[in-house]
C-alpha cells in the first residue's frame, strides 16, 4: 500500500514535482512515511490527525519533508471531510508565484458537463483526473455517469482500485480494503453509483511484476491492463477512467499509452490545475477572475467556437472550473451529491469531542460510510447527508468507541 502512495505522489501535479529531484523525494518519503506509519499504527482517524499536525510543525524547516507530509495530512482531512483544512493543508508549503492571466475574452462560459457529453460522442475513453486531497474532483465523475452511459460506456476505471476490488462492491457496499483514496466517502459513493447504473467496474493500476519502479513502467503496464481487460475482448468498448493529476497527460503517461496500444483518441479532463486554493494569493489569476465573473454554480469551461479551453493543450483536452465552494450547515454544497442534510446535535455526540460521525448503509465491519464528518467541538456545527433508504448514523469518539447508533430512514 505504501509504494502505491508513493507513486501516487511522484505522478502529482503539486509543487515538489517542479521543486524536487524525484529521487530524493522519494527516498525522504519513504523514510518519513515509515515515522509516520510507526506512530499512527492502530489509530482512528480522529487520532491520526493531531499526530500527523505535529509531524508537520517538526518539519517546517524541511521544503521535501513538509510537501510530503502536508500532502498526506490533506488526504487524512479528506476522509475526516474536512475540506477547509485539506485547502489550508495543500496551500501550507505553496510558494507565491508570479502566473500571467490567460486571456479569455472571446470565451463563451458552458456548463462542463453538457460539454462533456458533446464531445464524448466521438470517443471510447474518456479519463477525469483529481487531485487526491480534492474530493469535489470525484463529483464531476459521479455527474457524469448516467450521461455517458446513455452514450453506450460500459467500463468504470479508477486508479485507486486494487484488483478484487469489482468483486467486493458485489456486496452493495465499498469496503476500506478495494482501495486507498475510496475510504473517502465521496470516492464511495462514485464507486456505488458506477456498479450501480450498471458499469463494470475496472481496476489496472500496479497489476504487473514491477521491474524497474519507473513511472514510465507504470503507465505502460496500465495501459496494457486496460487493453487486455477490456479492448481485447471488446474492441468497441466505452469506458470511464478516473485517475490523479498527471495520468492524464497525452504527451507521455497513461493517456498517451493507451493511444499507442489501442491507436484511440483519449477525451482527457484536467480538475486540477485551476482550482481554488485557501487563499486568494495562491490561486492562478486566471481561475480567480474566472469564478469571480462567473455566476454558474456548476462546473464550467470555456468555450470558443468548436474549441475548449485548455490550460495545456498539448497534455489534455479540457480544463475545468470549478466555482468557489459555498457551505451549508457546515459540509460543502457539492459534497451532498443531492442527498438530504441531517444536522448532528449535541445529543449525537453525547457532548463528547473530538466526534466522528459516520453515515453506514448497512453498518457491516469495514465498510467505508456513505459520508463522514469529524466534529471537533461543541461550537463546531456541521451536518451529514442522508441517502434515500435506511441510514444509520454511528458517532464514536476519538479512540473509535461507540458513543452512540441511530437509524434515520430517508
Amino acid at each position: 500500500m505504501k509504494k502505491i502512495i508513493l507513486l501516487c505522489l511522484l505522478a502529482s501535479d503539486s509543487a515538489f514535482s517542479s521543486k524536487h529531484d524525484h529521487e530524493k523525494f522519494f527516498l525522504e518519503a519513504i523514510k518519513i512515511g515509515n515515522q509516520v506509519q510507526e506512530q499512527t499504527k492502530g489509530k482512528s482517524l480522529a487520532e491520526k490527525l493531531p499526530i500527523i499536525e505535529n509531524f508537520a510543525k517538526e518539519y517546517t524547516d524541511s521544503p521535501v519533508a513538509l510537501d510530503i507530509i502536508m500532502q498526506d495530512l490533506g488526504v487524512q482531512y479528506s476522509f475526516a471531510g474536512l475540506h477547509k483544512k485539506v485547502l489550508i493543508a495543500k496551500d501550507s508549503s505553496a510558494e507565491n508565484e508570479t502566473l500571467a492571466l490567460e486571456d479569455l475574452t472571446n470565451y463563451k462560459v458552458k456548463s462542463a458537463e453538457s460539454e462533456i457529453l458533446k464531445r464524448s460522442q466521438l470517443h471510447q475513453i474518456v479519463m477525469f483526473n483529481e487531485a487526491h486531497d480534492i474530493a469535489q474532483h470525484r463529483v464531476l465523475t459521479y455527474r457524469m455517469l448516467s450521461g455517458l452511459w446513455k452514450q453506450g460506456y460500459r467500463y468504470f476505471a479508477a486508479e485507486s482500485l486494487n484488483s478484487s476490488a469489482s468483486s467486493q462492491v458485489n456486496k452493495g457496499y465499498v469496503t476500506n480494503n478495494i482501495g486507498y483514496y475510496t475510504r473517502e466517502s465521496t470516492y464511495a459513493n462514485l464507486v456505488l453509483k458506477a456498479k450501480e447504473i450498471g458499469f463494470e467496474i475496472i481496476s489496472y493500476d500496479l497489476h504487473k511484476p514491477s521491474k524497474l519502479d519507473t513511472i514510465d513502467e507504470r503507465e505502460t503496464n496500465s495501459a496494457l491492463t486496460i487493453k487486455e481487460k477490456v479492448f481485447d475482448k471488446d474492441p468497441d468498448a466505452k469506458i470511464i477512467i478516473h485517475v490523479g493529476y498527471s495520468h492524464i497527460n497525452e504527451e507521455e503517461w497513461l493517456a498517451s499509452k493507451l493511444k499507442s496500444f489501442t491507436s484511440l483518441e483519449t477525451l482527457t479532463i484536467d480538475q486540477t490545475t485551476r482550482i481554488e486554493r485557501s487563499n486568494t494569493e495562491f490561486e492562478h489569476p486566471t481561475y480567480t477572475k474566472a469564478v469571480k465573473e462567473v455566476r454558474l454554480q456548476e462546473p464550467f469551461v470555456f468555450v470558443k467556437g468548436s474549441e475548449v479551453w485548455s490550460s495545456d493543450s498539448s497534455k489534455w483536452d479540457i480544463s475545468i472550473f470549478w466555482p468557489r465552494t459555498s457551505y451549508l450547515y457546515g459540509r460543502p454544497k457539492w459534497a451532498s451529491l443531492d442527498r438530504v442534510y441531517y444536522n448532528v446535535t449535541t445529543n449525537d455526540c453525547k457532548n463528547t469531542y473530538p466526534c466522528m460521525v459516520d453515515v453506514f448503509k448497512f453498518n457491516h465491519k469495514n465498510e467505508v460510510p456513505l459520508d463522514r464528518v469529524l466534529i471537533l467541538s461543541k461550537s463546531d456545527q456541521k451536518s451529514v447527508f442522508l441517502s434515500q433508504g435506511d441510514n444509520i448514523i454511528v458517532t464514536t469518539e476519538s479512540n473509535g468507541n461507540q458513543i452512540n447508533k441511530i437509524k434515520v430512514k430517508n
